[in-house]
């Protein structure tokens, strides 16, 4: 096959060793290494996100910090110190990359990228938090952890609303969650969730209700939708990966699914790893899935014949690995970011801050903030635009009950008449 996949796209991996690199960027086409970012050591457990089209974002998996690179650069920025009040267990951003989410034990911490400050500090989980995940569109996160609890956030109230709650609590897995997938559609998308308890939930936001439990016979630790969530894929603690039609949901909440139990399940089973998955993905023509495990292969697979096209290897087992747009700063010789990155403050560094901070590019800050370029110059001149516009829209109302009059005249002389001489 010429063609992995859609040749916009790229994939990104980690391991848990860090040797050679913190996280790497492959070509899907050929599986070729296009670059890496360095010096930061090993990455933890799905931390590796990509902050809008301009930075790589990591979280150290033995120290209280997060690494930052531009796409363009395999060393990360320079004199920005992201150090975070306890090691991160998961992480996500806004697609964006304007505020960053991370989580730290049983809370979850907010922080606006362009100046640091921390915006609000959520706790409602139990027991330390083991996966976040955010909407498309940046409205709603989502955070689970070892409790087994699920939780939907609005980000605008955490970022306003002191005393926060939950938009939605989800308490329907009996062990620790492992990831959590949104899918298309904002605050009315679908959640898809897999836990050590055997169990892959659907939820709709809209109304938060569970659509369907799809019940295993393995504790599952990894999952993937394909861009029309027609397809759900879940890995599990053996290695294999199975394929869901999600088209044919079942006709109850609850659907069992045994894998291995017939000889013939070779027709939705992705079999070549030989331990626990740790990591999926679909490309976004629905064509190729990404895999990743324990055993240190990442793997490309045809989705429709089921078979291997290309495998990576990596020097320890994979922390991270999923399709990513391939941006021009990926290639760009000087990077072009869209957001500004500054090193984070403590808590106590914010309690009198209160002040805005613009990031404008290609435009005279001056000009942003001149209130008369906005009002004109005083407010004479801006109530005689006023009467201005006001007689014009007059003008344009007397012309138009002309021409209707003028309609009205039309039919009734000729329209009218030529129907009562026909009869």
């Amino acid at each position: 096959m010429s063609r992995i996949t859609d040749a916009r796209e790229v994939i990104l991996t980690s391991d848990s060793t860090g040797e050679s690199w913190s996280a790497a960027v492959w070509d899907p086409r050929n599986g070729n290494l296009l670059s890496a970012f360095k010096n930061a050591g090993a990455l933890g457990h799905r931390t590796l996100q990509l902050a809008g089209d301009s930075y790589a974002l990591g979280a150290n998996a033995t120290k209280s910090r997060l690494h930052v690179w531009p796409l363009n650069n395999p060393l990360p920025v320079s004199n920005v110190w992201l150090t975070t009040p306890g090691k991160v267990s998961a992480l996500t951003c806004t697609p964006n990359g304007s505020y960053i989410i991370a989580a730290i034990t049983e809370k979850l911490l907010i922080w606006q990228t362009c100046n640091g400050r921390i915006l609000a500090t959520l706790s409602r989980h139990y027991q330390p938090i083991t996966c976040a995940s955010i909407t498309k569109d940046g409205s709603l996160f989502a955070s689970a952890g070892e409790d087994g609890l699920v939780l939907v956030w609005s980000l605008y109230s955490a970022l306003n609303d002191e005393r926060c709650t939950p938009v939605h609590v989800f308490s329907d897995h009996n062990l620790p969650v492992g990831e959590l997938h949104f899918g298309h559609g904002g605050a009315r998308a679908r959640l898809y969730t897999i836990s050590l308890d055997r169990k892959a939930n659907v939820y709709e936001l809209g109304s938060g209700n569970l659509l369907v439990s799809l019940i295993f016979n393995v504790p599952l630790t990894a999952l993937a939708v394909n861009i029309r969530e027609s397809e759900l894929f879940v890995g599990c603690t053996t290695g294999d990966i199975l394929q869901c039609n999600l088209h044919e949901p079942p006709r109850t909440v609850e659907l069992h699914v045994a894998i291995g139990s017939n000889e013939d399940d070779s027709s939705v089973v992705f079999r070549a790893h030989k331990s626990n998955v740790t990591a999926l993905s679909v490309s976004v023509d629905c064509r190729v899935l990404l895999s990743g495990s324990i055993d240190k292969a990442v793997h490309i697979w045809d989705i429709a014949s089921k078979q291997v096209l290309r495998t990576i290897e990596h020097k320890g087992p994979v922390t991270a690995a999923f399709f990513a747009m391939g941006f021009e700063n990926f290639r760009a010789p000087v990077l072009k970011p869209r957001l500004e990155v500054c090193s984070f403050q403590t808590e106590e560094d914010n309690v009198e801050e209160r002040a805005i901070k613009i990031i404008s590019r290609g435009r005279n800050p001056a000009e942003i903030l001149d209130f008369e370029s906005y009002v004109g110059n005083n407010t004479g001149s801006q109530e005689s635009a006023d009467t201005r516009k006001l007689e014009t829209m007059q003008e344009e109302i007397e012309r138009l009950k002309k021409i209707n009059s003028s309609l009205y005249q039309y039919s009734v002389t000729h329209i009218l008449n030529k129907i009562k001489d026909g009869q």
